[in-house]
């Protein structure tokens, strides 16, 4: 058996494949049992951990790893040996609260590791905040009580500083001492607060307090704001969310600076939101990140803090990151001519901006696709376009750029006009002169006589001139009663009576002087020889005729010349009776070479009369040319009368 055995052993040691030493296995993760504070190191805790059971007869090496839920990334402790037992580890903030977790490998191989434990929680054991607040401040005076009013804000504490979780702050016009607490002024759970204070006051006092006691009280110095400001302002995008905020060096020392930041067009947040202090006074650079948002513009503000005052504040604005506008404005068109447009546009609000805008652009264009355009300063929100063509279709837009792009706005329609205001307004004013001298041209024609003769002259009204309305001088002295008639116009004639001639008239050759008259001839004034016969005397209508006979030889009596009677026609209302008046005149009426007759003096006796008329002449057989009167008349009812004929 042993021969036997022989080669298997030799077979077993000399086999390459059973020389090779087999993977080690994956051990079990260890158990953390116990996590303390040691009392008198309180920045120290004291971990007790054992393996598992399969792993007891093994030499292991173990590593632990903690991190607080603020931490980044896993604090790990290397080095722990053995098979179990407790190790010690200090650093450890006080009041927070911590992960663990532990595993192990067996330290003679290089093995794999085993999963981590299972995690164990522990916050360690709080004290006294410690450490000076971060504050800054503003203030007013409060009206005419004397008061002065404070705003006041501050920083929480840093982590390490807080030992544990901050119940409040308290603010005081004095520092606390041994024995005696200072009068409180405010006490908030907040890391902003306002009071009063009376004026002349230079210091209040802030502390923060947890449940293991009170902070020594960092001393807030309300300074003027006074000092020199900062020179050489600028910001830079740091990333999407941070600005860098550069400054050169003061020419004084600084001991600190206070940097302020708000999105322009935003209600400010919480102080503790908008500001932060670089206690460093020889900085000249510091990053901000609190509340800061790509394409949004923030407006910054620097404080140098000197020893004795507070620097006059330096500001700037900046964009972490920016991109094209949201949208353009929106074009108006203001005033327009026949060869200019003024056009103006709302400017896009700040939050739309999405980046500084570095110019405005118009475009316009006419109905032929010539298009123009020009660059506006975007501090502009008006722009005039020059060189139009009158009468003629423009379309203009409008494009907003940033940095980052431009974007285009909707497109405005217009026309120019024909002419402008100017020249409608010329044309009117000219219009208006050439009326005004019209009528004062038509003015001086009316009044200056001369003037008017030359274009307008005078042509004579027969129906008013002197002759119509001449009337003998014995007619003026003895006016005429005329009974109004019912109807204007010609009167119908009814009779004419012809009377005979006085005793001793001798009839004399027409054109020739009369004869001498002899006692019975006609006086050499006698009255008018026309009579007018009214109302109730003999003759009114036509049918009665005064007896013709002769006066009786050798009497003075007015002899009867004639008489024309008028009536009306048909019962109508009696009229104005038409006088038919022999004219004085000495010229010829009927265009006759022969004279007029003399006055009184009848050319009816001048003649022979006929048979059968008394007298030594004869009656007429037509009426005598030379009487106008009895021109027309026709001679009828001769048988009627003995010595004279009835027209």
């Amino acid at each position: 058996p042993c021969e036997a055995m022989a080669p298997c052993t030799a077979c077993c040691g000399t086999s390459p494949a059973l020389s090779l030493a087999l993977p080690p296995a994956k051990l079990d993760p260890p158990a953390l049992q116990s996590i303390q504070s040691i009392p008198f190191q309180t920045d120290c805790i004291a971990l007790a951990w054992e393996v598992a059971r399969s792993n007891a007869h093994m030499e292991l090496q173990c590593e632990l790893r903690y991190r607080a839920p603020e931490d980044p990334a896993w604090a790990l402790v290397t080095g722990i040996v053995g098979q179990a037992g407790t190790t010690q580890r200090c650093g450890f903030l006080f009041g927070t609260q911590y992960h663990f977790q532990m595993r192990c490998r067996r330290s003679s191989a290089r093995g794999y590791w085993s999963e981590w434990s299972l995690g164990r929680n522990y916050t360690t054991h709080e004290k006294a905040p410690t450490g000076k607040l971060d504050a800054w401040w503003s203030a007013r005076p409060a009206g005419a009580g004397g008061q002065l009013e404070v705003q006041l804000c501050w920083k929480a504490p840093r982590r390490q500083e807080a030992n544990g979780r901050v119940l409040g702050y308290r603010v005081t016009l004095s520092p606390r001492r041994r024995g005696r607490d200072p009068r409180t002024i405010c006490n908030t759970t907040h890391t902003q607060c306002n009071f009063s204070v009376p004026a002349g006051t230079r210091r209040v006092y802030l502390s923060a307090y947890n449940a293991a006691g009170e902070s020594a009280a960092t001393e807030v110095v309300l300074l003027e704001r006074k000092g020199q400001p900062l020179a050489g302002l600028r910001a830079v995008p740091g990333g999407e969310r941070s600005l860098w905020v550069c400054w050169e060096a003061p020419p004084a020392p600084a001991a600190a600076y206070v940097l302020e930041w708000q999105r322009v067009s935003s209600e400010p947040g919480r102080c503790s939101a908008c500001w932060q202090m670089e206690r460093d006074g020889a900085a000249t650079a510091a990053l901000i990140r609190d509340g800061i948002e790509p394409f949004q513009r923030y407006n910054i503000l620097v404080y140098p803090l000197y020893k004795d005052a507070i620097g006059v504040p330096s500001n700037i604005t900046a964009y972490s990151k920016q991109k094209a506008p949201s949208y353009a404005p929106k074009l108006h068109l203001k005033s327009i001519s026949k060869s200019s447009a003024e056009l103006c546009w709302d400017p896009v609000p700040v939050e739309m901006q999405n980046g500084f805008i570095t110019s405005y652009t118009i475009f316009w264009a006419n109905s032929t696709a010539e298009v123009s355009s020009a660059t506006v300063n975007p501090s502009l929100s008006s722009f005039v376009i020059r060189e139009l063509k009158p009468s003629t279709l423009y379309k203009v837009h409008i494009m907003a750029s940033t940095a980052a792009g431009g974007t285009n706005g909707t497109s405005l329609t217009l026309v120019t006009i024909v002419l402008d205001d100017i020249e409608i307004q010329f044309l009117f004013l000219t219009l208006g002169l050439i009326f005004v001298l019209l009528i004062l041209l038509l003015i001086c024609f009316q009044k200056n006589g001369r003037v008017k003769q030359q274009f307008w002259p005078s042509i004579p009204d027969p129906a008013n001139s002197s002759l119509g309305k001449w009337v003998p001088a014995e007619l003026q002295q003895e006016p005429l009663q005329v009974p109004s008639m019912r109807e204007p116009g010609l009167a119908t004639i009814s009779a004419v009576t012809v009377l005979e001639r006085a005793a001793g008239k001798q009839p004399s050759a027409w054109g020739k002087e009369p004869a001498t008259t002899t006692a019975g001839t006609f006086p050499a004034l006698p009255q008018p020889y026309v009579r007018q016969e009214g109302p109730g005397m003999p003759g009114r209508g036509g049918a009665a005729a005064e007896p013709c006979q002769g006066p009786p030889g050798g009497s003075g009596e007015t002899v009867q010349y004639a008489r024309v009677v008028g009536d009306g026609y048909k019962g109508q209302q009696h009229a104005l009776p038409r006088l038919y008046l022999r004219s004085s005149s000495t010229q010829p009426l009927l265009l006759d070479p022969s004279p007029s007759p003399k006055p009184y003096e009848n050319l009816w006796f001048h003649g022979a009369a006929p048979h059968g008329c008394p007298g030594d002449g004869g009656c007429p057989e037509e009426p005598p040319a030379t009487f106008p009167l009895l021109q027309g008349l026709r001679i009828g009812g001769a048988e009627e009368l003995h010595d004279c004929r009835t027209f």
